[in-house]
């Protein structure tokens, strides 16, 4: 634990108590409440005494449904032991990385960049290696990039729409990305929590780069943040490796939210804009 920092946002939190009416810019939480149907989803659940463990990988029908989510999105077709249900996002992020990350492998990582980002790099052994993207829009470069690389290149964090700038990375872009990490043997994280809230198209670099491990999560998009639940669709030896990790540390995702995410589908994503 010496390799990391304490989180500088509940530093902020910690400060803010103290201050009168200040404007909450520091944290990822969404303006709108859970919708009724899942909320119901959850009750029913939790009456139907639906209390107890699930399997490590998840529920088989809310993996059948985000494996569909996923086919929609980045078409491509996955399979059944290609997609893992993650305690959130931020559960995903520490079983991948753990998963693939040896002492002294380098990460790269666009900055600006996720908090939690580098310090999971450094928790388990890796060294962050940090792509600036200041002067070319917040989007990384395909050929700064691959300058970048070294032989203990291991991973690229990717995350668009990205946190904290909201820029997304085109599709030619990240063909061009997916080239790179192609010609050079690298997995690519891809962080895509916020891609319900795109109003312009948000392609992922899963549809071109086949060694990549997509994370989503219901947090966000669903106004779930408390509930913790995500999903990981990846290689199918990344996504057993992340799954031996979570039997030894998260055991599953919390069962009545997987119970309840299966109505997650009835959600209109675009009532709390509209409202």
């Amino acid at each position: 634990m010496g390799r990391v920092d304490a989180s500088g946002i509940r530093k902020i939190f910690d400060l803010a108590r103290t201050l009168k009416d200040p404007i909450n810019l520091s944290i990822g939480q969404p303006d709108f409440d859970v919708a009724p149907q899942v909320k119901e989803a959850a009750i029913a659940a939790i009456r139907a005494g639906r209390n107890t463990y699930t399997q490590t990988q998840g529920l088989p029908e809310l993996r059948a449904q985000c494996l569909a989510e996923e086919e929609a999105h980045t078409g491509r077709r996955w399979a059944q032991d290609e997609l893992l249900i993650t305690s959130g996002v931020s559960g995903g992020l520490f079983l991948a990385l753990m998963a693939l990350v040896d002492d002294g492998d380098e990460v790269l990582i666009p900055d600006p960049y996720f908090v939690m980002y580098k310090h999971l790099v450094n928790l388990f052994g890796g060294k962050p290696v940090y792509v600036d993207t200041y002067d070319t829009g917040f989007a990384p470069d395909p050929q700064r990039l691959e300058q970048l690389i070294t032989p203990r290149t291991k991973v690229l964090l990717l995350n668009s729409p990205a946190n904290p700038t909201g820029r997304i990375v085109p599709a030619d872009q990240l063909q061009a990305i997916a080239a790179v990490c192609t010609k050079h043997g690298i997995t690519v994280v891809s962080d895509e929590i916020y891609r319900a809230f795109a109003y312009t198209p948000c392609p992922s670099i899963a549809r071109w780069h086949a060694d990549t491990v997509v994370l989503v999560g219901h947090s966000k998009s669903y106004g779930m943040t408390g509930w913790r639940l995500g999903y990981a669709c990846g290689p199918t030896e990344v996504i057993q490796a992340m799954t031996k990790v979570q039997q030894y540390s998260f055991v599953c995702a919390p069962s009545v939210t997987q119970h309840a995410a299966l109505a997650c589908p009835q959600v209109d994503l675009t009532a709390p804009i509209a409202a």
